[in-house]
């Protein structure tokens, strides 16, 4: 996650209102935001980056 976090093997969910990322091992979801805190993505290699918030990121490959 962004620069200095922890990878951690996840599922990616999206809705019409919440982005989340749940944690496959400890099954709990790590990280979530409204989808209208997204404010961009952007590819970086085989990543991809969701921009949230006040420019936070983080970082799905």
């Amino acid at each position: 996650f962004g620069r200095g976090g922890a990878e951690v093997p996840c599922v990616l969910g999206i809705s019409k209102e919440l982005v989340v990322l749940v944690d496959l091992v400890a099954k709990e979801v790590v990280f979530n935001c409204f989808t209208g805190d997204v404010i961009g993505w952007s590819a970086e290699g085989a990543a991809l980056r969701i921009y949230h918030g006040r420019g936070d990121l983080v970082s799905v490959r």
